[in-house]
């Protein structure tokens, strides 16, 4: 019976329009994680031995290994060192520094704070570079463009591409999952016959069609994934992205409480404001030497109270197989990890939540 299907049916129809819609893009194709995203993403834009991806060594593991994976070299750009982002004026040194031959830029919104879009874009534009967000952090993160104008991550307004992912902790969770957006057709296009095993059922693409009227047939021009989301998946998305808004506006607030009651504290830096922030993370800054107390004695003592933190991100350069492969030194990017701790940040908080949490952060520094 037509349109009973587990996976690529109605409820991923109605999930990829409702994203689209939501946050500005004319496509969203879905897929089973953020990284298959990013592959996808990457594999759209003919990455591999001679293009090159350039972009930033404070993101999870994914966003450089999704390059290798279609065998492109990585080069890492340094970071603002207080906020974790890539700044166009990092993005320019590194790319005048690399021998290696660059097709494209991934801007990651550490956190959910969003990049300076509009003059990574003005850069990229230059260069004759395509730039990818890693906006896994940042569903409706807003930033302002060149005119004072407001635009949304993921409309894809200073990017060919904004890749999601909708794992269990992000902003909207679908178990896991991750999707594709952009505003160019022919992304869109190749993105969902490579999620889909590089399969086309379209009659107007076929070489060898046994015949006019053929519903049974299908070809494969290239190489593909199952990257396929299921219905299921799909159905539980369309419901967390109804609330998305909701949760952005508890995860403010609780930033703005979190801003209050650490503020004064010695040798503890809360991030610095941003209008646009969706507030993913909540990374505090902190000069562990001057405490007295390792990041591991402060996580073990917060841990005791029932307070888990995290680390976002160990450097990716600073991986063994990236320092194997002669990954380039980014002093920046060190020097925010040395002091990051990312403490909790979920819509679920209530405010005693974070007055417990803060609180407890003043104690364990202080004693």
């Amino acid at each position: 019976m037509q349109g009973q299907f587990l996976t690529q049916g109605p409820m991923l129809e109605a999930f990829e329009f409702a994203l689209a819609r939501t946050l500005g893009a004319k496509n969203a194709i879905v897929c089973n994680s953020g990284t298959a995203a990013l592959h996808l993403a990457y594999l759209a834009l003919d990455l591999g031995v001679d293009r090159g991806l350039l972009t930033s060594p404070i993101t999870f593991l994914a966003t450089a290994s999704a390059a290798r994976m279609c065998g492109a070299p990585v080069v890492f750009a340094d970071v603002d060192p207080v906020m974790g982002n890539l700044t166009p004026d990092m993005v320019k040194a590194a790319l005048s520094s690399t021998k290696e031959r660059i097709a494209a830029v991934t801007a990651i919104h550490v956190g959910g704070r969003p990049c300076d879009m509009p003059e990574l874009r003005k850069l990229t534009n230059e260069r004759g570079l395509a730039l990818i967000e890693d906006a896994c952090h940042a569903p409706l993160a807003s930033y302002r463009g060149l005119n004072g104008e407001s635009h949304y991550v993921g409309a894809c307004a200073h990017s060919d591409i904004a890749v999601f992912s909708f794992h269990p902790i992000k902003h909207v969770a679908m178990g896991e999952g991750g999707a594709v957006l952009t505003n160019d057709v022919k992304i869109a296009e190749r993105v969902r016959t490579l999620r889909n095993h590089g399969m086309t059922r379209d009659p107007r693409t076929w070489v060898n069609a046994p015949e006019p009227d053929a519903p049974w047939y299908y070809e494969m021009h290239e190489i593909g994934w199952n990257y396929r989301a299921c219905e299921m998946q799909c159905a539980l998305g369309l419901s967390q992205l109804a609330r998305v808004e909701d949760g952005i506006h508890r995860r403010r607030h609780i930033a703005g409480q979190y801003d209050r009651l650490l503020s004064g504290l010695n040798h503890l830096t809360p991030p610095p404001p941003s209008e646009g922030n969706v507030w993913h993370l909540y990374p505090i800054a902190i000069d562990f030497e001057a405490v007295g107390k390792t990041r591991g004695q402060l996580m073990t003592a917060l841990a005791a109270r029932g307070i888990e933190t995290q680390v976002h991100y160990i450097p990716v350069n600073r991986q063994p197989y990236y320092e194997s492969l002669g990954a380039n030194a980014t002093p920046g990017a060190d020097l925010y990890y040395q002091r990051t701790l990312s403490i909790p940040m979920y819509p679920g908080l209530s405010d005693v939540d974070v007055k417990y949490i803060a609180d407890s952060i003043r104690d364990v520094l202080c004693y």
